[in-house]
């Protein structure tokens, strides 16, 4: 063992062999395929690995060529070399990543959220890896799902858990996964919930006996937050098919805070497709007690059933579980007993069994859906199955809204004739996991009173684009969508036309619905509405777009000024020039006698599981450098410990990123803004030192000479060579930089910024105009405005 903790014989991937010895990772699958004595690799699951102390042994005869060797790096130096030497890098950076972590948690300045989510971070991060070895993901998070359980519900069984190793055999490891299992088993069977983890909790094959007893001890303290937490990783890492993914958080609050009025006494709570469970836990959230709520869930998914029987039985609320069918109005009379105050679902659309059958001796109360539309039998399901007066919240597929065949029509109009449709969300795209469909919310009531108008709301422009995975509805977006609901519903505040967060709200008589063909689509009601909702506010919107444009006249015209009035001339005839062409007192300097170049982060470092949208620092990306600058858009972050770790790793204001590998692009300077963000795997930074206070080569002068287009072609054809083009820090060394006198680089400096700054208000003169002809364009179009 080494200093880390780490054994000497650690068994690594392509990637983080190829890593450690400085080349491509196809580089590593060409010596495996092409040397006969190649170490051979240790198989577990779908993932190969090899033995580091093998392939050190058989890289300890192979010497890096000339052309590959860094400049630090002498003749005869072989890729064993390298990679001994980068591995003592590593892991010194490791431990000190491990002492901050120990520090942060021994200096009791965390708070309990702080705490929470630090142990969640290290569970779905580094122990990840210790602990489910071949086994997937899932398997690993059924282990941390069962754990939650156990100790937030209070099982006996969790206490006898070990929090210190006694341990480290095999079979006690196995012992101690069947142990856990059966336990989670046990609790869920004393609930009435089929059991099912332990069979996925013994295929885990971790590494020690140490790492299962440090994920129990991680996961003390953890609780229901933490366990929606881990049930919503679930849905997104399992690739469930669409019957069975789980619907976002998000979507939950919005269902539930539109259909639950502020003066709601809702008490039986029912969801026909329960998936994990994630609508009865939503209310139970909302309601838990303030009311006496029974909750009652069906599906016929064993596995998120499950889920859903944890997840429900950590409120302490009686909760009533059944495995139920894809198409439970083929199977059974509708319900009596049993009916509800509220539903919500988000049944399967295209599930297959979901069918409509014929219903002997039982009409289908709003007519008979046509074969292949489950959606119109869920939503009949729905209806049966409310007392009267209650509500519902039901996903629907957009389609559903717009159909033209006949049957659907005619139960869309029974629908809206019977003044059972109160409400219609229209959703943006690609809110769920496992479809990127859009849907519409369709709120129910049962009640025999009349109903004069439909709300519809178009909140498709709304969400936020998360950089991987699905779109994201903020709590703001949330609230104000509910909001508009709620002020409908309740007869005051409520705004017709576009609101304040951007979506659009119409409330359609009934006449506009049948004029409409009973269309339940919002995008049928609100096109009127696209401009503004009153003459006045269409004006005020339009006299600031025009002041916008204004101004951006002025910065340009005072730009142009500044073009204007630089004055250039050629070089005099009589100028003596150097033998490389130059004048005399320029010279021409390899870009690595200027510059300190330093490769970013190894990606074991800054992987992708150390960076998400929330969290403490910035980190740029190749996709960020964008016609010389950073653009800060759909960025990363990374969390403070993290960011210590590699602290060597920080942005200064004056600092240039070029691409180190992936298509090369112009390279762009750091501002002030940005100053202790840090760079990506994929980058190189230069950085200028001083001497006497002053450096060698401005900033802003050898930013422009890299972004010469001849400049750039030089750099892509030294990044040539293998299947993803890479440029090394020693190549990029060699660029050669002509380098005029400190003060005419000053001036060449400050005669491109003067036509950078030109450029760049003329770009935003015709943004202001764009956007002041779309403003017109919609009030004009509609009527709103009227010219003159």
């Amino acid at each position: 063992m080494d200093g880390t903790g780490l054994s000497d014989d650690r068994l690594l991937s392509r990637a983080e062999l190829a890593e450690l010895a400085g080349v491509m990772r196809p580089a590593v699958t060409n010596w495996q395929r092409r040397y006969e004595d190649y170490p051979e690799p240790v198989r577990t699951g779908e993932t190969e690995l090899f033995s580091l102390r093998a392939v050190l042994r058989w890289l300890d005869s192979r010497q890096i060529p000339s052309r590959a060797r860094a400049t630090d790096e002498p003749a005869g130096f072989t890729y064993a070399d390298r990679m001994r030497r980068n591995l003592v890098a590593s892991d010194d950076a490791r431990q000190g990543a491990a002492a901050l972590s120990c520090e942060a948690a021994g200096s009791g300045q965390l708070s309990d959220e702080e705490e929470r989510a630090r142990r969640l971070a290290q569970l779905l991060g580094p122990m990840a890896d210790a602990v489910r070895g071949g086994a997937s993901m899932t398997d690993y998070l059924a282990l941390l799902l069962s754990l939650v359980f156990l100790q937030v519900s209070g099982s006996p069984r969790s206490v006898s858990l070990p929090r210190m190793v006694r341990a480290r055999s095999r079979a006690a490891t196995a012992a101690l996964l069947q142990e856990i299992g059966e336990a989670a088993d046990e609790a869920l069977r004393l609930r009435g919930v089929p059991p099912g983890m332990r069979t996925a909790i013994v295929r885990l094959e971790p590494r020690e006996y140490g790492d299962v007893v440090e994920v129990i001890r991680l996961t003390d303290g953890l609780g229901i937050d933490e366990f929606r937490q881990l049930v919503d990783q679930f849905g997104s890492r399992a690739a469930l098919p669409s019957g069975e993914f789980f619907t976002p958080r998000a979507v939950v609050r919005l269902m539930r805070d539109a259909a639950i009025g502020d003066e709601d006494s809702a008490q039986r709570v029912y969801d026909p497709y329960a998936r994990a469970g994630e609508m009865l836990d939503g209310v139970a959230e909302r309601l838990g007690g303030v009311v006496p709520l029974t909750l009652r869930g069906e599906s016929p998914q064993r596995g998120t059933l499950r889920l859903a029987g944890m997840n429900l039985a950590l409120h302490g609320i009686p909760v009533e579980l059944e495995a139920g069918t894809v198409a439970p109005w083929n199977e059974r009379a509708w319900p009596k007993g049993h009916r509800a105050d509220l539903i919500l679902t988000n049944p399967p659309f295209n599930a297959h069994g979901a069918v409509p059958k014929p219903r002997e001796g039982i009409d289908w109360p709003y007519g008979p859906p046509p074969p292949g539309s489950p959606a119109f039998a869920w939503l009949q399901h729905v209806m049966v199955s409310l007392k009267d007066e209650g509500r519902a919240g039901v996903v629907m597929p957009v389609s559903a809204g717009t159909s033209t065949d006949v049957r659907e029509r005619e139960i869309r109009s029974r629908l809206v004739e019977d003044g059972a449709v109160e409400c219609i969300v229209a959703l943006p795209p690609q809110l769920f996991s496992g479809a990127q469909v859009s849907v519409c919310l369709w709120f129910l009531r049962s009640s025999t009173a009349v109903r004069e108008e439909i709300l519809f709301v178009d909140a498709r422009d709304l969400g936020d684009k998360a950089t991987r995975g699905p779109r994201v509805l903020s709590d703001e977006h949330v609230g104000a969508v509910t909001k508009t609901v709620q002020a409908w519903r309740r007869g005051t505040g409520f705004r017709l036309g576009r609101q304040r967060a951007g979506h659009l709200a119409v409330a359609a008589p009934l006449e506009a619905v049948r004029a409409a063909g009973y269309s339940l689509s919002p995008s049928d009601y609100v096109d009127r509405w696209m401009s503004t909702a009153s003459p006045a506010d269409a004006a005020t919107e339009a006299a600031a777009t025009e002041r916008v444009l204004s101004a951006a006249r002025r910065r340009t015209k005072a730009v142009d000024g500044a073009v204007d009035a630089l004055s250039y001339g050629p070089l005099p005839s009589a100028t003596v020039l150097s033998y490389n062409g130059l004048p005399h007192d320029w010279r021409r300097v390899p870009l690595g006698e200027l510059v300190d170049i330093m490769a970013g982060p190894s990606y074991t470092r800054l992987s992708a599981e150390v960076r998400s949208a929330a969290g403490d620092l910035r980190v740029v990306m190749p996709k960020h450098l964008r016609e010389g600058r950073i653009d800060d858009r759909d960025m990363e972050k990374v969390s403070a410990d993290v960011a210590r770790a590699l602290a060597r790793f920080r942005l200064s204001p004056g600092d240039i990123l070029c691409v180190r590998s992936g298509a090369q692009m112009p390279p762009a300077l750091v501002e002030k803004a940005q100053d202790g963000w840090l760079f990506s795997t994929n980058l190189l930074r230069l950085r200028a030192p001083e001497t006497d206070g002053e450096p060698l080569v401005l900033p802003g002068y050898l930013l422009a000479y890299l972004s010469l287009p001849e400049t750039v072609h030089w750099l892509k054809e030294y990044a040539r060579g293998t299947a993803v083009p890479s440029l090394s820090a020693a190549t990029l060394a060699l660029l050669p930089v002509p380098l005029p006198p400190l003060a005419h680089q000053r001036r060449i400096s400050a005669a491109l910024d003067a036509v950078d700054a030109q450029i760049t208000a003329h770009r935003e003169l015709i943004q202001a105009a764009t956007r002041h002809r779309s403003t017109l364009a919609a009030h004009l179009l509609t009527g709103v405005l009227v010219p003159e």
